[in-house]
């Protein structure tokens, strides 16, 4: 079940952070970014009641972006990452937004296949956008308001 994330949980988002990613945010970044009005957080728990994954997000006149979501790799494969992903659209879509934006690894198929079986659709190669190893970015889009239309 999703949750809020807090500050209470950060030292388990820098584990899970550095477990599941080459280049990771510090515990420092994940309290900047909770610091700020715009940005939101949810987590996920595992069937061990303990952290077993996150997603932060953003949203700006309309927009969304989502700008980290993680499992721990110990705890992949049971539907927490699309868990994550569906809450923070949910939340989007409450707050009115109308397109969501994010970046991922070229290389990150399954986060790929995640976001597409979401919906996002890519939109763009940024190149040599990630450090260690460097490594181009695809940005993908996905447009909420055109999902709800015609829906009644």
């Amino acid at each position: 079940m999703l949750r809020p994330l807090d500050e209470a949980d950060l030292d388990r988002v820098a584990a899970i952070e550095r477990a599941a990613f080459t280049d990771p945010w510090s515990r420092r970044a994940f309290e900047e970014l909770l610091a700020e009005p715009h940005v939101r957080a949810v987590a996920v728990d595992g069937d061990d009641r303990r952290l077993a994954g996150y997603a932060l997000f953003s949203l700006v006149a309309g927009e969304g972006e989502i700008l980290n979501l993680a499992v721990d790799p110990s705890a992949r494969r049971r539907g927490l990452g699309r868990q994550l992903l569906e809450g923070v659209l949910g939340a989007m879509r409450a707050a009115g937004t109308t397109a969501v934006f994010l970046e991922v690894r070229q290389s990150n198929r399954a986060a790929i296949e995640l976001y597409a079986g979401a919906g996002f659709r890519p939109v763009s190669i940024r190149r040599a956008y990630y450090r260690k190893p460097t490594e181009h970015a695809v940005t993908m889009a996905l447009q909420l308001a055109a999902e709800g239309a015609g829906k009644r």
